[in-house]
């Protein structure tokens, strides 16, 4: 009986170990070399996975490895799962602290986020293994999909996953090989200012798997574009990606010169997902599916392989193999700028936010007046400005510019109308305001460059803040030169913080009057004009104007990959202009020197023209309409003058 039992026992071992053995290999050591040639190696396959790139987070829940993802960053919401786990700040700016306290096993960063290199450093100086990929093509992103399997113990699965989506490429590259015709196209990328695809993007790999000819040749990923070179290419077919890099595109039929595209007159426009086609994941094979069936509809028949239900790797509604990621542009309907949701967000929504602050700068104001506070909290900045022979109505506005501009201007015009302040000393003290309202934005500034641009943006900053102090102590000096000494009584504050004499209940009953009846008069001027700069804006004004500036000043001064940059930071926002920025300054194409330089250059421009659709309504509203035009240019002009002679002394005297 024991013969039996042993081989028993000895059968039972073996079936325990066939089973556990690949669990047990699994559980080995496992190594790649990552797309910057560096080793990753761990004891284990990672267990706690933070993907900084949603291509990455979408390779892992297609390889079966989502269970692993413990947290995203605040872009990725592909698949939905994704969205119940912690965002750890962006793909460019990724928050280390919160990254250390979920104590991953591996963070996975993509080539192209140069910018967050300092962060992926401090991650691998306490031990936290990051691998770096830089999917750009369908062979590179097939490559990554299986290194992540290897990190992960899913190297079985990242293989089979693959093989399905090589065997779907291939069948998108029969059905498209023998087109006698493959039709000129462009991918936009982002509309305002015109961006499109270069042969070096991963739209660029889906346009030619899905038979149409890239008619931009360049080979960079993102490449600007004029209007005028787009029609010159005259493409078969334009194609607009929606998303966040272009968000609620004009449809190409209702922008101005784009009805000459011979795409547009045969109706061969095409809106799609931008996560689908622009992002270097397992959708892309999708995408190359779903503009094949666009493309060549003839050739799409029920048999064949493209018009077939693909594996859904994602187990969402959508499901992979249907149109979803791709829409045709409309046709009919309002203008967009006269659709409700466009109206609610970019003219009423502001519109009661302006309001709001308005009407709390004004009673912050009002309340400092009626209660005498002036000459008490004029003591604090009083000497600096004295010295400028500007009295306490300007240091209290002065004080309180670097907290809210509406509250500084209130008490600059409460003092004028009362006939305290000059029209002289009203501008200077305009004039003078533009130091706190630098210190009022330098945080947020300081944290955009640092670590997009880091020298450059130290050295940027170090420029704007000399011509900020420059045109304070020249505006002081012409104060001191044009204006009467103040009277000697006028440097004495009496005992109390309260002059009027007034109880604070009378204070308010006062100052409640005076605010409704001057918010009235402020709001009877800053909606209609609001409203107007919101049309004005809509059909174009700004982006005709800032187009024209954007493009002639940068070819006469600065290197022409620097249009790119002033262009981003004019027509888009400053961060958007210091990201292009830091990506040519990290590839080496453009110096230190050059960088500060672009980004002055946009500087001028941009503010003049920010400032005249944001603050003249205010302006004219606080003050009156003339009176606030004069004191909105001249502080522009000043301001513009600053910078750009404190440009041209960096331009002289920095070496490089």
């Amino acid at each position: 009986m024991r013969v039996p039992q042993r081989r028993l026992a000895a059968a039972l071992l073996m079936l325990t170990l066939a089973l556990w053995a690949p669990c047990l290999a699994a559980a080995g050591a496992v190594s790649i070399t990552d797309d910057w040639g560096h080793t990753v190696h761990l004891e284990q396959p990672a267990r706690r996975v933070i993907p900084l790139y949603g291509a990455f987070t979408e390779m892992l829940y297609a390889i079966g490895a989502g269970d692993r993802v413990i947290a995203r960053t605040r872009a990725d919401a592909y698949p939905a799962a994704v969205q119940q786990l912690p965002a750890v700040g962006t793909h460019m700016r990724p928050n280390v602290e919160m990254i250390l306290g979920l104590r991953p096993d591996l963070v996975i960063q993509s080539a192209s986020r140069r910018a967050a290199t300092p962060e992926m450093d401090r991650l691998r100086e306490v031990g936290i293994p990051v691998a770096v990929f830089a999917p750009r093509d369908f062979r590179s992103v097939f490559h990554t999909m299986e290194r992540l399997g290897i990190l992960t113990g899913r190297a079985e699965e990242a293989k089979a996953v693959v093989r399905q989506l090589e065997l779907r490429l291939q069948a998108v590259r029969r059905l498209t090989a023998p087109a006698d015709h493959r039709p000129s196209a462009v991918f936009e990328i982002r509309s305002h200012p015109l961006t499109v695809a270069g042969t070096g993007s991963m739209a660029h790999q889906i346009l030619e798997a899905a038979g149409a000819r890239n008619a931009v040749t360049r080979p960079a990923a993102v490449v600007p574009f004029s209007q005028e070179a787009l029609l010159a290419l005259n493409p078969d077919v334009y194609i607009v990606q929606e998303g966040p890099m272009n968000r609620n595109p004009v449809p190409p039929s209702q922008r101005p010169l784009f009805q000459r595209l011979r795409a547009v007159q045969t109706g061969r426009v095409l809106v799609v997902d931008e996560h689908l086609f622009s992002r270097p994941g397992p959708r892309c094979v999708e995408a190359a599916e779903i503009l094949a069936r666009w493309l060549h509809p003839d050739r799409a028949r029920p048999s064949s392989p493209l018009t077939a239900q693909g594996t859904d790797f994602f187990q969402h509604p959508g499901g992979v193999g249907n149109q979803t990621g791709a829409k045709k542009e409309p046709t009919a309907g309002r203008p967009p700028w006269l659709q409700w949701t466009t109206i609610q967000k970019k003219l009423i929504k502001p519109l009661v936010r302006l309001t709001l602050f308005i009407a709390i700068g004004l009673f912050v104001g009002n309340i400092i007046e009626v209660l005498g506070w002036t000459r008490a909290l004029g003591r604090l900045t009083g000497p600096v400005l004295r010295w400028g022979r500007l009295g306490n109505q300007s240091a209290v506005a002065f004080m309180a510019a670097f907290f809210s501009g509406v509250t500084a201007n209130t008490l600059l015009m409460n003092a004028h109308k009362d006939g305290t302040l000059t029209t002289r000393e009203l501008a200077l003290s305009c004039l003078v305001n533009t130091l706190p309202s630098y210190f009022l934005h330098l945080p947020t500034t300081f944290f955009i460059l640092l670590p997009l641009v880091r020298e450059a943006g130290i050295l940027y900053l170090a420029v704007t803040l000399s011509a900020a102090l420059g045109r304070t102590a020249v505006t002081l000096a012409v104060g001191r030169r044009l204006l009467p000494a103040a009277p000697t009584g006028d440097k004495e504050v009496p005992e109390g913080l309260v002059q009027s004499g007034v109880s604070l209940a009378e204070a308010l009953q006062k100052t409640g009057r005076k605010f409704r009846r001057r918010l009235l008069r402020v709001l009877r001027w800053t909606l209609p004009i609001y409203t107007l700069f919101f049309l004005l804006n809509q059909i174009g004004l700004f982006q005709w104007l800032e187009t024209h500036l954007a493009r002639w000043v940068p070819t006469h001064f600065l290197p022409v990959q620097a249009v790119t940059v002033v262009a981003f930071q004019v027509m888009a926002e400053f961060t958007a202009g210091a990201a292009a920025a830091g990506a040519l300054l990290d590839a080496g194409t453009l110096s230190v020197k050059a960088t500060v330089l672009t980004l002055l250059v946009g500087n001028i421009i941009s503010t003049p023209i920010r400032a005249l659709r944001h603050q003249l309504p205010y302006y004219m509203g606080i003050y009156t309409p003339r009176l606030g035009l004069v004191l909105l240019c001249l502080g522009q002009a000043v301001r513009v003058a600053s910078v750009a002679l404190f440009a041209v002394l960096f331009y002289l005297f920095f070496p490089g």
